[in-house]
């Protein structure tokens, strides 16, 4: 018998997330599983850029249907160029895609080598030798900081726009939480009410990517901005 505190992940790769819970039910709930489907629509998303329907990223994932035992990733070794799965997710995406998997309330990330420390190498396709290059993202540390930091408490989503999605995480005794907004599109917003506990707080971008602060007004609500095919991580600034 298994031990119940042991950590079991196993990959069933189909993309469709009924396959895997038909697998996963057979295993008796003793068994996590990757998310193929949610990486297919990563690479679909950053295949399509602005006709991608954002509302919808995480539609038909295992992470909607099984968000316990669904362990989600960006990119593996069978996806990349060249590979048996090749399905590379564009770098322009990853940023946001890696901000889904490490910052909503019940994904359970895992991360790629090559997305951290990037890569450079020699494979080999019909007999030729192909320069492979994987750089690494540059936002990725910087999301890893911001889930130790921030991604805490209750989760509310505005999954309300196709090119422009946000959600917010409330926090808890020990940690401010955070709003997280992202566009594959032009520069985008979200109006947000946090709450009259937010009232007359100031906010910034964690990942630096937008440069002003943004103010909340008496009710805690504010508008909150992201670059053009970007994420952004508003956090309230610390007073000295």
């Amino acid at each position: 018998m298994n031990n119940p505190e042991c950590f079991v992940l196993g990959e069933f790769w189909k993309d469709e997330a009924e396959k895997i819970e038909y697998f996963f039910d057979k295993m008796s709930d003793l068994i996590s599983c990757f998310d193929a489907p949610l990486h297919y629509n990563f690479f679909k998303a950053s295949q399509d850029g602005k006709d991608y329907d954002m509302s919808r990223i995480l539609k038909g994932s295992f992470l909607e249907k099984k968000p316990v035992f669904s362990v989600s990733f960006v990119e593996n070794h069978d996806t990349q160029q060249l590979q048996a799965l090749e399905s590379a997710v564009k770098d322009w995406f990853k940023p946001l895609a890696y901000a889904i998997i490490l910052l909503t309330d019940e994904a359970y990330p895992c991360i790629f080598y090559p997305d951290l420390f990037g890569a450079d190498y020699i494979d080999i396709k019909d007999e030729q030798e192909v320069h492979i290059i994987m750089p690494k993202v540059e936002e990725l540390p910087g999301l890893l900081e911001a889930r130790k930091l921030f991604a805490y408490g209750k989760q509310t989503d505005y999954f309300d726009h196709p090119n422009c999605v946000a959600f917010v995480r409330k926090g808890d005794e020990k940690h401010a939480g955070c709003i997280v907004i992202m566009s594959n599109s032009e520069e985008g917003y979200k109006e947000i009410e946090l709450g009259k506990e937010h009232a007359d707080s100031v906010y910034t971008d964690f990942l630096k990517n937008r440069h002003e602060e943004i103010y909340t007004d008496k009710d805690g609500k504010a508008v909150f901005t992201v670059n053009s095919s970007s994420v952004s991580i508003w956090v309230k600034k610390q007073t000295p």
